[in-house]
């Protein structure tokens, strides 16, 4: 089984970040890749953006804080931007 198949297998219709652990369907003694299936697990939560909320909302942060945080990184792209226009 090629790892083209074997990520085709993985994905588990009807639930965006599930995964399923392949086996090989022409070894009965496989007992499936698991370390497979955590690593396409990780990355489609990473993709999906879950573990980065996950990390924002271990510590409670004001609405003043936020959006200071939103303005300096506005600020901050502009000024990236306007230095790149000379």
């Amino acid at each position: 089984m090629n790892k083209k198949h074997k990520i085709w297998q993985s994905h588990v219709p009807g639930s965006a970040l599930a995964t399923a652990v392949v086996k090989d369907p022409n070894n009965p003694s496989d007992k499936g890749d698991i370390a497979f299936a955590l690593r396409f697990w990780k990355r489609s939560l990473k993709e999906a953006g879950t573990l980065l909320e996950y990390k924002g909302r271990k510590e409670y942060i004001k609405k003043s804080q936020r959006k200071r945080e939103k303005m300096n990184a506005a600020k901050f792209n502009q000024w990236v931007k306007d230095k790149n226009q000379d």
